[in-house]
């Protein structure tokens, strides 16, 4: 009998709530967790390290484990530590075919139009978009991975979106925290149509708050059986709440209230 799981793949930080730390502690026993590297902090923590680990081998042991446990699989990718793994999870994709049922793709790459991975990521993202069901990209990822310069004080947006949309045409993508006046909206793109989810703004930024919104929408859609729109309104207002928890805890790290 099979089950179903999210195989993660993301970084594990030591010190801050993001990466799979978020993931795992939104999705419990429902996540299998691949670790792209390991960091002794996330990004915001003054003098963080990075550690590489055997992600090919542990990739490849761990899909061949879970096709012997008959495992369905929703992947789910976020942060990578190099283009190269990019490759190596398509590889993984095709040759393990049979057990994804679903791929999801975080492309993480920049914000508030800056990258902050190195430039061979952000070209090869459009190799596991062209196999994916569904991404998470913010307008910064979009322009970047269009090869694009975008300026969160710029009016083409909607543009680019649309240009992404036609780029990757098998593709249904959320726009992740669209700045709208007083509002950060996710925006829903399908082929028949678009549609937008306005949360109030919070003035302040934590990290971790994408892989919040990624694993709230995984754990509604797939495990609650909710909609697509239901499960995005959902994840978008748990992450609301929670930086208004953390803000109220007086936390630099991203708090689950």
């Amino acid at each position: 009998m099979s089950s179903q799981k999210v195989l993660a793949i993301n970084s594990l930080p030591a010190i801050g709530n993001a990466g799979l730390k978020m993931v795992m502690s939104i999705l419990g026993t429902d996540v299998i967790p691949v670790p792209s590297l390991v960091l002794s902090g996330i990004g915001s923590v003054k003098g963080f390290q990075k550690f590489s680990i055997p992600f090919d081998e542990l990739l490849d042991s761990t899909l061949q484990l879970a096709m012997e446990q008959s495992e369905s699989l929703i992947l789910y990718v976020g942060y990578l530590k190099d283009a190269s793994q990019i490759d190596l999870i398509r590889e993984a994709i095709l040759k393990y075919r049979s057990i994804f049922k679903y791929i999801v793709i975080d492309p993480v790459c920049g914000d508030h139009g800056k990258a902050y991975v190195p430039e061979p990521i952000i070209h090869n993202w459009g190799k596991l978009l062209q196999l994916a069901d569904f991404a998470l990209p913010n307008i910064t990822e979009i322009a970047l991975i269009l090869n694009k310069t975008y300026s969160p004080l710029a009016k083409d947006q909607d543009q680019f979106i649309e240009e992404f949309g036609t780029k990757f045409p098998q593709l249904e993508f959320v726009v992740t925290s669209l700045e709208n006046g007083d509002y950060l909206t996710n925006r829903l793109v399908t082929k028949p149509e678009t549609k937008d989810f306005p949360q109030k703004k919070i003035p302040a930024n934590f990290g971790g708050s994408g892989d919040a919104f990624a694993s709230y929408f995984l754990a509604a859609h797939f495990f609650d059986h909710q909609s697509v729109e239901e499960a995005i309104q959902q994840a978008g207002e748990k992450v609301s709440e929670n930086i208004a928890f953390t803000i109220s805890k007086g936390s630099r790290f991203l708090l689950l209230g």
